[in-house]
């Protein structure tokens, strides 16, 4: 009925006119996961060498719209991180698991189904399960095992590193991937170089999973915790050789990286090597009970231990997990280096105006339109419009910082800015309509006075029946003031009616 209500025009106000982000064109290509849980590609590299999401995974992560966290398993290929996933997931199968040579997993891979949990603080969240490929597949370059590890940093709330054996230098050697890590990421668009110990803040819980391990624990003949061994095996060497400096350098950015850290061990599973090749199809009561308690103890720790993922007040959720991964991408693919708090408030601003978008188009939809134009009842039907708007705005918003306080302070002078709009056009139709119920009660009166059978009584009965109809039909803020002039006019007609007895 009034143009304000059939679209939103540019108003001057600095309020946004069309989605900031548009969505990948994959995303309205591919349908979420159906079915039977799998695991997905979430992310590849294509034959240009370019990064890209899967569509799939996008369209399943779009409907994640609660609080994630992300567990991630990495480590050399063919050392069984898809068979820990599956111990966490509580099957024999589903991510793949096979005995060759070559790697199962490239890329990045999803649990399409999201599992339900609580942390400890009692937040309920969905956690998602992330299969990596092998850091140090034979067809990899060194910068690919690198981007890819730092993706799975980037994006887990813990990370699980997997490795046969223990900690000696070529195991730290084999991580020393992660003082590359630097070079590939930033926290912050601006200051310079920035340091392991920076990232530190935005990194994963680190948990380093030793498996078939073979050792006793045990430092000066008494035993020792998987997590103090790790810690002895990341202490500074002493000496002052031209290796040393290396070799401290990949403790230190370890350290740094990861200062929130722990330390699993598992003994051999099976000593049985061809039933070793089929873990898959082993049950888990034929498994050494040295290895099932150590398995146990690990799930755990990554069930209790594992919290929401997030960045400043900024909870992840699946949308966000998407933009936040392909803002990474995108910086990957041109050549730059990924920027945490960057990529994190550009999802932040998306997220925020995709909530004021779908805010004002409820409070359009919401508004009572049936409501009588006067200045109580369009205040009300305001009111309701708000407070249905304010709900879907802070339901999909993210964030508590300045991203989210424009947005707010945007809605407000877009509530405001409708509501005037409304109101005024609301006003001038009701004045519209009173002027012209006004002007044929003025015929239907003459008419009444010019019937040759006129006489008081008919008149004034007349006179009942276009004010109870004006009354009905007439809102607005002039409305008396219009019918005061009519009333005032007619007597003049009265007075010139010789029969009416004037």
């Amino acid at each position: 009925m009034f143009k304000i209500f059939k679209g939103r025009e540019n108003s001057g106000d600095g309020s946004p006119q069309s989605p900031m982000v548009s969505s990948s064109p994959s995303m309205s290509q591919q349908s979420p996961v159906t079915g039977p849980a799998r695991p997905i590609r979430l992310v590849y590299c294509d034959e240009k060498g370019k990064f890209r999401m899967d569509p799939e995974a996008v369209a399943t992560l779009q409907l994640v719209k609660g609080p994630i966290g992300v567990v991630s398993v990495c480590g050399r290929a063919r050392q069984g991180k898809s068979f820990i996933l599956n111990q966490l997931l509580g099957r024999s199968s589903g991510f793949q698991v096979a005995s060759t040579h070559r790697p199962c997993t490239k890329g990045l891979w999803l649990w399409s189904a999201p599992l339900k949990r609580t942390a400890l603080d009692g937040t309920e969240y969905n956690l998602l399960l992330l299969d990596s490929e092998g850091i140090d597949a034979y067809d990899q370059t060194g910068t690919y095992s690198t981007q890819i590890f730092s993706l799975a940093v980037l994006l887990s709330s813990m990370f699980i590193y997997n490795q046969m054996g223990g900690i000696d230098e070529a195991a730290l050697d084999r991580l020393s991937l992660v003082t590359q890590m630097t070079k590939h990421i930033r926290v912050r668009a601006s200051g310079g170089k920035t340091t392991a110990s920076e990232i530190g803040q935005f990194s994963p819980i680190f948990v380093w999973l030793l498996r078939d391990f073979y050792l006793d624990l045990a430092e000066d003949n008494r035993k020792i915790t998987p997590r103090d061994y790790l810690e002895l095996a990341l202490r500074p060497v002493q000496g002052s050789k031209k290796d040393i400096g290396a070799k401290n350098e990949i403790r230190d950015a370890i350290r740094a990286l990861f200062p929130d850290r722990e330390c699993f061990t598992l003994v051999r599973p099976l000593n049985n090597e061809t039933d070793l090749q089929r873990m898959d199809q082993i049950s888990l009561e034929r498994l050494r009970p040295e290895f099932r308690s150590g398995l146990d103890a690990l799930t755990k720790f990554v069930f209790e231990k594992t919290r929401p993922k997030q960045v400043g007040a900024t909870v992840m959720t699946g949308p966000i997990l998407v933009g936040v991964t392909e803002s990474y991408l995108e910086a990957l693919n041109n050549g730059a280096v990924p920027t945490i708090a960057s990529s994190w408030q550009s999802v932040e601003e998306a997220e925020c105006r995709r909530a004021y978008d779908t805010a004002t188009e409820t409070y359009m939809s919401s508004f009572d339109r049936s409501k009588p134009p006067e200045e109580g009842s369009l205040r009300e039907a305001h009111e309701v419009a708000v407070q249905k708007s304010l709900a879907v705005f802070n339901g999909a918003a993210v964030g508590i910082g300045t991203v989210r306080k424009k947005y707010e302070e945007l809605l407000q002078k877009f509530f405001r800015k409708a509501f005037e709009d409304y109101k005024r056009n609301a006003f001038m139709e009701a004045d519209m309509r009173c002027s012209s119920t006004i002007q044929s009660m003025e015929k239907r009166l003459r008419a009444a006075c010019h019937s040759s059978d006129a006489n008081l009584d008919k008149v004034v009965k007349v006179l009942d029946v276009l004010l109870s109809e004006y009354e009905a039909s007439c809102h607005g803020p002039g409305k008396w003031q219009k019918l005061a002039v009519f009333l005032q006019q007619r007597l003049v007609l009265f007075c010139s009616f010789p029969c009416l007895s004037c």
